[in-house]
Order: structure tokens, then sequence, then C-alpha cells
């Protein structure tokens, strides 16, 4: 891999601070809310053959999926089954055998699948920047215990016919659904709308704000970590707002989970992992086991204002199950807005 790919999963903008996109670029309506995904799947997955690794100690190269740590890259190979179908291999961490499964893992786990079939199979510049639409996803409350070592999944990836753009240059699939399984046992099913633009589209778009002064804003100090379901204060991406049920945005450049590498905008994941935790917040003391995930952006997250969270808590029928929206607000509008719901125990 010659070319380097500077940056993350981008989100689509309802209203650019800069130009508008002169492609005309525009937001769908949201995908369906994959709801009772899980529930309906089939009792049992078919057994799939082995995948044979890639190279790299068995790992895609870190420029397919958007990373610069090669130890980040989850996806191991995969095998082309239909013009449109792939079967992908993963590997999670060993410690997430037999644990509740982490809502930003899974949306990692999908995206890198997005990313490497975009980029190897779609033929996708690696240049080019990814708008990620929406992500909805349902997620099962446990992954099933595995023996020692890395967690082998499988990922059945089925995407919409590939479009192509000026100069038939390749823009990928617009849509893909995916079905994450352990051995028989399905994990996560999620669903994706994203599109692709080229490097100088994308830098009339962002305009002066695709070159941040990166890492130079202030970072205020964590909220207490237990408060938002993390081990230590090193994974919170929350600071403690002016009013009950209100947060700020952390954008510790030290995370290297949520920055893998310097970006123009705050990713979609630490964005997506912010509001796990001021969700796990608003109904602390109890535990929010997440079953569903639904995600609506508008606006680009800056570095250069405050970000504010606030969480509200659904009302459900379902005994024992909770529900919560997460809204972004950054310069007094709406960013983006992200519902969590699962059990509460």
């Amino acid at each position: 891999m010659s070319a380097t790919v500077q940056q993350s999963c981008t989100l689509t903008p309802g209203i650019p601070k800069s130009a508008a996109d002169p492609d005309g670029l525009a937001m769908p309506a949201p995908a369906p809310d994959p709801g009772q995904a899980l529930a309906e799947a089939p009792a049992e997955a078919p057994v799939l053959p082995s995948i044979p690794a890639l190279d790299l100690e068995g790992r895609v190269p870190k420029e397919l999926v958007h990373f610069r740590d090669q130890e980040s890259v989850l996806v191991t190979g995969w095998v082309r089954r239909s013009p449109t179908e792939f079967t992908l291999a993963v590997e999670w961490p060993g410690s997430t055998s037999g644990t509740r499964p982490d809502p930003v893992l899974a949306a990692q786990t999908v995206r890198q699948c997005g990313l490497a079939i975009s980029h190897a199979e779609f033929g996708v510049p690696l240049d080019h920047q990814s708008l990620l639409r929406d992500l909805n996803y349902s997620i099962d409350p446990t992954v099933p215990k595995a023996g020692n070592g890395p967690l082998r999944l499988t990922v059945d990836l089925r995407c919409s016919p590939v479009k192509k753009g000026r100069g038939d240059c390749a823009l990928g699939a617009e849509t893909m659904d995916f079905t994450v399984r352990q051995g028989r046992h399905t994990v996560i099913r999620a669903h994706s709308r994203s599109s692709w633009i080229s490097p100088g589209v994308y830098s009339r778009l962002r305009g002066e704000y695709v070159s941040p002064a990166w890492g130079e804003w202030e970072v205020p100090p964590p909220v207490p970590a237990a408060s938002v379901g993390c081990l230590s204060a090193s994974e919170v991406v929350l600071a403690a707002g002016d009013r009950p049920g209100s947060w700020l945005l952390r954008n510790d450049v030290e995370n290297k989970a949520m920055f893998d590498h310097p970006v123009d905008h705050v990713p979609g994941l630490a964005l997506l992992a912010a509001a796990g935790q001021a969700a796990q917040a608003a109904v602390s003391p109890g535990i929010l086991v997440p079953t569903g995930v639904t995600t609506s952006y508008s606006r680009y997250v800056e570095f250069d204002a405050p970000c504010r969270l606030e969480a509200l808590v659904l009302p459900t029928d379902a005994p024992g199950h909770t529900a919560v929206e997460v809204i972004g607000v950054q310069n007094g509008e709406a960013a983006f807005r992200i519902g969590l719901r699962g059990l509460l125990r």
C-alpha cells in the first residue's frame, strides 16, 4: 500500500460550515430501525468454510480500514460470494468472550468491514473520504464464551450495486447490511448507508476546518470513570456539564482508541462512545446493556467549540428495559442524535 489515508470515516453534514458540496450530496431519510432483527434471525446460521487470513500477521493492511495502528485492525480476511456479497473473518480481543458486547466495538467491526471491501473489492481510491449517512444496528446482550485467545467472528456482508462517478471512478456501494456471528450465534445485525467523495470535493466542503490545530484545544477534566461505566479515567470522553443530565465532550488526543491519527472533526466513533457514556450516566445506578443503537448526524462536530451532550431517558412498556436518547449540541445547534435501547440491570 503506497497511499496513506489521513481521514477517519466522515459524517455527512446537513449544513456544512464551508461552501456547499458542488456534487450535490444530500442526506437521505434515516434508515429503518433494525428493531427486532436479532429476534427475527434464523435459529441456526449456516456453517461457513474457513477464510484464509491475509498478510501482516493475519490482518488486512491498516490503510484499508483508515488506521495508523496495525494492532487496531480487526479484519483478518474475506471471501467473495457474489458481485455484491462477501464473508469476512474478524477477531475481537479474547477479553470480550462471554461479556456484553461494546456498542463502539460493534460499530468499529462493521465500519472496518465496509471500508476494506469498498477499497479492495470495489476500487474506491484510498484518498477518498467516506461520508457516513446512517448506521443502525442491533446487538445480542451476551457474546458466547469461547476458548483462550482472540474471539473469532464471521461477518456476512450484502451490498447494494456499486455506483460509478465521473470518469468511471468507483464510488462504492451506497447501502450495506451486516450479520456478525460467533459460530452459529448471531451477535450483531447492522445496516449502513454511505457515499464517497474525492479529496478536492472534501476540501471545498470543509473549507478552513479541513486543517485544525491538532490537539491545541482545551480538554476539561473527566467525570468519575465509574459514573459512565468506565474502568479508568483515560477511557472517559465526558466532562461535567452545567446542569444535571448534561455533559461536555472531551476530545483528548491521547485517547488512541478514539483518535488513532489526526482528523479534521470529531470522529463518529468518539461521538458514539460519548453517547454511550452519557446514557449509562443517565440510568445510573442501573447498568445499561445495549441491544440496539440508532444514529442521526446533521452537522460536523468541530474541535474549536464546546459540544454539550444531553441525555433523555424515554418511557418503555417492557419491564427491565430502557431507552435513552442522547443529543449533541454545538454552537446552539443539534449536531447529532444517538439512541440506545437495551436491558437495565
